[in-house]
């Protein structure tokens, strides 16, 4: 079988299932591991698909407990404005370089942040990037490269991660879509996953920005552990109880009254 062909049938058997292993196609085409590897990368590359642990999966392929944009961004539109404007009053400062994720809480930093000097956001978030666009020059943008995914729009995969390993910065601001004692910060796609877990590890310091509708939620992946979080920015709805857990593990919590 010519390569040409087996990467067509390789990308219409991710569209029709949804995700394949790459074991699954080493046995249906008798080849190694590292033909399979490369075939991946190379229909990645064309946007046939995202390569993610093990395999790959189609990229309109949704968690069913993934929202869209902006029906995300219309959910707890108070809470997440509160939490947004406190942290950029106070975690920020003059001639800083942030990581900010593409989640609708940090979104909301972005015409808060307009009055400090000398600012460069760095972000894999469209409408971040897009709301953050009305503010240059006053701040330095820079966007990430990589796959566009929905539902989330953001850019996410190899080209992405690699894009981040360039940079040290102060910090990184990142929500979540659920966040427990056992868990810590999880997501439904383990793409965003990777991104979010490596802009943490790139930043001297994390801030969590997430509403109290948040807490005790669970979902497909972990990005980062509870004892891994420098700060927590809630509003005032937050369980008592997990707050304070949060505490004894030495995480420096605010909580925002509306």
């Amino acid at each position: 079988m010519l390569a040409r062909e087996r990467r067509n049938r390789i990308a219409n058997l991710v569209k029709k299932q949804g995700s394949v292993t790459i074991e699954e196609l080493t046995t249906m085409f008798d080849v190694s591991r590292i033909t399979i590897w490369k075939d991946l990368k190379l229909l990645e590359e064309k946007g046939f698909l995202a390569r993610v642990h093990g395999g790959a999966m189609r990229l309109d392929k949704l968690n069913p407990e993934e929202k869209e944009f902006k029906l995300r961004s219309k959910a707890s539109s108070k809470e997440k404005e509160a939490i947004a404007s406190y942290a950029a009053n106070n975690y920020v400062n003059d001639n800083e370089i942030l990581f900010l994720d593409g989640g609708t809480t940090v979104l909301e930093m972005i015409p808060f942040l307009k009055k400090y000097k000398n600012i460069t956001i760095l972000t894999n978030g469209l409408y971040t990037l897009n709301r953050a666009s009305n503010y240059i020059p006053e701040l330095n943008v820079i966007s990430f490269g990589g796959i566009l995914r929905k539902p989330s729009f953001t850019f996410v995969g190899p080209d992405a991660e690699e894009f981040i390993q360039k940079y040290q910065v102060d910090t990184a601001f990142v929500s979540a879509f659920g966040i427990s004692l056992d868990n810590g910060l999880m997501d439904p796609n383990s793409l965003d996953m990777n991104v979010k877990r490596i802009m943490c590890e790139k930043a001297k310091k994390v801030i969590v920005l997430i509403d109290s509708n948040k807490f005790g939620k669970h979902s497909l992946t972990t990005f980062f552990k509870i004892d891994e979080i420098d700060f927590l920015i809630t509003d005032e709805g937050a369980p008592t109880d997990f707050i304070e857990e949060l505490k004894k593990k030495g995480i420096h919590i605010e909580l925002i009254q509306l």
